[in-house]
């Protein structure tokens, strides 16, 4: 490992590091009840528990940190799936795919946190990423596969596997541009370069 992927690994590590002593600074801030006063939670309309939910907010520049490191997290995690996509082998390279995909979904369910609760089509953040995700490879695998089902090959699940993982940069791109377009202190073109790979190009 060079010198520049060590530095990213300690800066990424550094960064989730103080968010989680940041939340943890903030936990200890809240006054505990008496178990004795905690009411049973009331069920929702559709008789589900409710569930807990952590919440991000722009104006605490701990939570949006994450953020800001998610280009060197990514590269991390690139570079660990550019090993499976080099070795040609079919099932290795979808595994590295697969692996990169779980990353970006983990990445906008954190993005997620700066809206509430159930904000997607009334639905939690992990059941609207989920849903979007199986379409995105039900529509790609349809896409390269023109004469019917079955017929492009096993390196039909390689390309979709790219198609999908390139929806999900533009998705947390977009969510990203969407909650710091206001932000002064958030310089989003530079994050975006580095996000895409593209950092120090002119």
């Amino acid at each position: 490992m060079d010198s520049t992927v060590l530095a990213a690994v300690i800066g990424a590590i550094a960064t989730v590091a103080a968010v989680v002593i940041g939340w943890l600074l903030q936990r200890l801030k809240i006054k505990p009840v008496a178990t004795s006063q905690i009411a049973p939670p009331a069920n929702d309309a559709n008789g589900e528990a409710p569930r807990a939910y952590a919440r991000r907010y722009l104006e605490y520049p701990s939570h949006y940190r994450f953020v800001k490191s998610l280009p060197k997290l990514k590269a991390v995690v690139l570079e660990n799936a550019q090993e499976g996509w080099d070795t040609g082998v079919t099932a290795d390279m979808r595994e590295a795919s697969y692996d990169m995909i779980g990353f970006l979904e983990y990445a906008w369910l954190r993005l997620a946190q700066f809206y509430p609760d159930k904000h997607w089509t009334r639905r939690s953040a992990e059941d609207n990423i989920r849903s979007y995700i199986q379409d995105r490879f039900s529509f790609h695998w349809s896409k390269h596969e023109p004469d019917g089902p079955g017929t492009g090959g096993t390196i039909i699940g390689v390309l979709t596997g790219g198609d999908v993982i390139s929806d999900l940069e533009d998705l947390i791109a977009d969510t990203v541009s969407t909650l710091f377009i206001h932000n002064k202190d958030f310089d989003f073109r530079d994050w975006r370069k580095g996000w895409k790979g593209t950092a120090g190009e002119v």
